[in-house]
């Protein structure tokens, strides 16, 4: 086998050049030596890269760069076609038979470490111990891999390189375990686990389901997380897993029990179930998941995101709805494909609070437009209206500066129908600064100063509307 030259201060550079949050790898430490070696001349081959493939007249693979026609020959094919397919340690048992056939110089710019190196790279005596076995916070790797975790709660929780100053984490101590025992280490902590970033913070997490959920002041007793163990986990790994939403269909509970209702998570929110629907949407078979009070309660005043697509879970109510500003709005059958709700995710939600949800209206100033673009112009709800805006009623009365919520032709052609906004709606018009009430189901009652104040009516509700809408209402003074 011929190897190919490498340039030293490029493969230096390729070091360097590794980023500091990829998950901790180390190399050359394992605990045979001539391990420790074939380590070094892949190095010096690879840069240490045990599945590249180097480009050139002849094409080499894997850390210690065979030919094709070598790693084939010496039996390389029971573990892959090519090397740099195979593991770090299918490729150095290759090499072991190369080494003992041809000698050091079947690697002739890179052969040094192998010189006087006659250990067995893996000697069948080795024993490791079982990572199940070992106390939480105790470092652990492969002899046969780079990556470095630390254990937590029986998973093994990958260690950032820019983890390791910062949380105090010892590589002097690190604890080699079996190849496979390591790769088979759960990623995540048990759920119900209770962490804290082992960089420092007075910060609690629980684990569910991946996410780490904020715990507070309060829940941290009342949930019963104070009697747990705290364990410490890399920064990265919390970082992600705190950005981390809660799975669809996941039904969760107040930990502390002081909320006896139960929820299942839809997109980020947290959804009521009714008492009926426990059984018979099937909620009862699903695992129950304890969560962070605070945390649920922040969840279940989350509205689902604009666009989510949802039906009722139990399919008494067939129809299709897309969430738009916290509303639920019914889906004709030919939006359903033309306007690509088909191919969005359709959410199973509880029928209950479909229903609850159905029966809002758009909040009042909101800013819509046909999501199939069917109709070009732009609405703003006022009062379940949806009030037409000219482009100079969009830029003038500051509507161009809203979100624009795409919702459903047909339900926009029923809104804009309607002759006049719901009683109760306060509507003010560029040509005067007369704020006006709809009364009496379409009439307009102007208003004065001292009906708006604590106890009364709140200026912030006022909804901007061209002049021709006021202008058609008739003025009653009653």
């Amino acid at each position: 086998m011929t190897a190919v030259t490498r340039k030293k201060s490029a493969l230096a550079l390729a070091a360097a050049l590794l980023a500091l949050t990829a998950p901790l790898t180390l190399s050359g430490q394992a605990s045979a030596a001539s391990v420790s070696s074939w380590d070094k001349v892949a190095q010096c081959e690879s840069g240490g890269d045990w599945s590249i493939v180097s480009r050139g007249s002849i094409p080499y693979y894997g850390g210690l760069q065979f030919d094709q026609s070598t790693w084939l020959a010496y039996g390389g094919s029971q573990y892959a076609q090519y090397a740099n397919r195979a593991t770090k340690q299918q490729q150095i048992l290759i090499a072991e038979k190369v080494l003992a056939k041809q000698g050091p110089g079947a690697w002739p710019n890179c052969h040094g470490p192998l010189v006087g190196d006659h250990a067995d790279p893996y000697p069948a005596t080795t024993s490791y111990p079982d990572p199940a076995s070992l106390a939480g916070g105790t470092l652990v790797k492969s002899p046969n891999g780079p990556s470095v975790k630390v254990m937590i709660g029986g998973a093994g929780v990958a260690v950032a390189g820019s983890d390791v100053a910062p949380d105090g984490y010892d590589l002097g101590r690190i604890v080699l375990v079996d190849d496979a025992a390591f790769n088979s280490l759960p990623t995540v902590p048990p759920a119900g686990t209770v962490v804290h970033d082992m960089g420092g913070g007075a910060a609690r997490y629980v684990v569910v389901a991946g996410a780490a959920l904020p715990i507070s002041g309060a829940d941290w007793t009342s949930g019963g997380y104070n009697s747990r163990p705290d364990m410490g986990v890399p920064t990265a790994w919390l970082q992600n897993a705190a950005a981390s939403g809660l799975p669809t269909g996941l039904v969760v509970m107040d930990q502390s029990g002081a909320d006896a209702s139960r929820y299942v998570m839809v997109n980020g929110s947290a959804l009521p179930i009714s008492g009926s629907e426990w059984t018979a949407n099937g909620y009862d078979q699903r695992m129950l998941m304890g969560v962070p009070g605070d945390w649920l309660r922040a969840a279940a005043a989350r509205p689902l995101p604009n666009g989510t697509v949802v039906m009722d879970q139990n399919g008494t109510d067939p129809s299709r709805y897309v969430i738009a500003g916290g509303a639920a709005l019914p889906i004709s059958g030919t939006e359903w494909t033309a306007n690509g709700y088909a191919n969005a995710n359709l959410m199973g939600v509880p029928g209950r609070w479909l229903a609850g949800t159905v029966a809002k209206q758009l909040a009042n100033g909101t800013v819509v437009k046909n999501v199939s673009g069917a109709d070009p112009s732009v609405y703003v709800m006022a009062g379940g209206m949806a009030v037409a805006l000219s482009g100079a009623d969009y830029t003038g009365l500051g509507y161009d500066k809203r979100p624009l919520v795409g919702v459903p032709g047909a339900w926009e052609a029923s809104a804009a129908a309607k002759a006049a906004p719901g009683d109760g709606t306060l509507l003010l018009s560029p040509d005067s600064s007369t704020v006006w009430q709809v009364v009496g189901g379409g009439s307009k009652k102007a208003l004065t100063a001292s009906d708006f104040g604590p106890g009364k009516l709140d200026l912030n509700d006022v909804v901007s509307v061209p002049t021709a809408l006021t202008a058609k209402l008739p003025t009653t003074n009653r």
